[in-house]
């Protein structure tokens, strides 16, 4: 699956009402981002602290639960700001490679 195929499928599957403005859907989505960073933070900060940072495979289905949560959330905005993810992707390698030979 690629990145424009999830994002297609995930906006089949869930869709805000139309009665959301769109300011209150971008929010939606960005909070959801949110709220799972912080989450994602915790469990990060659970593996190397409980754990010793060895990933068990509990921790490991919880950690990418939450990261596919933030995939997900982050799908919703783009499509709303109607960015595909496979352009967020591409953008995303090129800066890195800028940063990499400056």
């Amino acid at each position: 699956m690629n990145f424009e195929e999830y994002q297609q499928q995930a906006e089949e599957i869930f869709q805000i009402p139309p009665s959301f403005d769109n300011s209150l859907t971008y929010v939606t989505w960005v909070l959801g981002v949110s709220a799972k960073a912080g989450e994602l933070s915790w469990r990060i900060s659970q593996l190397i602290n409980e754990h010793g940072g060895e990933m068990d495979y509990q921790t490991n289905l919880q950690i990418t639960e939450v990261m596919g949560f933030i995939l997900w959330n982050m799908s919703q905005l783009a499509s709303e700001l109607q960015i595909g993810l496979d352009d967020i992707a591409v953008s995303s390698l090129q800066r890195l490679i800028q940063l990499d030979n400056p």
